[in-house]
């Protein structure tokens, strides 16, 4: 993944559209200034508070009012980079994480972020800021206050799909970094190395091959995955081999651990392609012995 480079850009992203209508968007860069200004102001006092508290639940920040509107902010919890508050503008909610360590993780993902939107919970605006001559992040994010009981399981399930189709992997996977069946831990979202040379060799006709064949699984259509692996086990042996390296690595063991009952059923496809597999792979070693 391409590094965000800080020493050249200081924010990226724009404004959550849910604040629009706090102000006249034909001043929206003054807007984004005010906002930033409002967002690293508290960064800041987070920073200037560490040094007093043992744990960061118990530091307490505020804010004045932006865009005419009160900001109140409720500390949610902590990981091993950052601290998430529940920021609260007029009445719209968004997630604050603040950075502790000089990591830049979400401003490496987000300019990858349409190649899983089904998958991340989505990041709106990050930037960079200076405390006591170092450099730090934020991030304003969806904040995500249900989460179901199916949750990780569903996450697990996208990111399989999302790992055949486009390579995307995500390299921490536990239950506290997903709710709502998203992963709100973004700098975890990844793309597999080889990942995007992989695709490369397919062309745009493959690649909708590819996408349908992904889609019988998803609706469990077997009988309909069978018949276009035969076809393309003839036409385009390109996409066999691709399936099966993909299926083979896509079901890691914290995905399949986590959706017991999903990546039984993936046992049948996996079949239908090593089966097509192993035919492209006599049929290679009789050409060979035919010379």
């Amino acid at each position: 993944m391409k590094k965000f480079n800080r020493r050249i850009h200081k924010t990226m992203g724009s404004l959550p559209p849910q604040l629009f209508k706090y102000f006249d968007m034909a001043d929206i860069k003054a807007a984004t200034d005010e906002f930033n200004a409002c967002i690293t102001s508290i960064a800041n006092e987070f920073h200037s508070k560490l040094e007093y508290f043992s744990y960061d639940s118990n530091i307490k920040l505020s804010a004045s009012k932006l865009f005419g509107q009160p900001v109140k902010l409720q500390y949610v919890a902590s990981g091993s980079v950052g601290s998430v508050y529940k920021l609260k503008i007029g009445n719209e909610t968004f997630a604050l994480k603040i950075n502790r360590s000089s990591a830049f993780g979400e401003m490496d993902v987000m300019p990858l972020q349409k190649r899983a939107k089904n998958l991340l919970n989505h990041a709106y605006i990050s930037s960079v800021f200076e405390h006591n001559g170092r450099k730090y992040s934020w991030v304003i994010s969806d904040y995500v206050a249900n989460d179901s009981a199916r949750s990780f399981e569903d996450a697990m399930i996208k990111l399989y799909f999302a790992y055949l189709t486009k390579g995307i992997i995500v390299r921490d996977t536990h239950p506290g970094n997903i709710k709502d069946g998203k992963i709100i831990d973004i700098p975890s979202f990844d793309i597999r190395d080889g990942a995007i040379d992989d695709i490369k060799q397919l062309n745009l006709r493959q690649i909708d091959i590819v996408k349908k064949l992904v889609n019988f699984i998803k609706t469990d259509n077997i009988d309909a995955f069978q018949k276009l692996v035969n076809r393309v086990k003839v036409s385009d042996p390109i996409i066999i081999q691709y399936m099966f390296f993909a299926m083979k690595f896509g079901r890691a063991p914290a995905l399949s651990l986590n959706a017991k009952e999903f990546f039984a059923k993936i046992k049948r496809y996996e079949s239908v392609i090593n089966a097509a597999k192993k035919d492209l792979n006599v049929q290679h070693m009789l050409k060979s012995n035919a010379r």
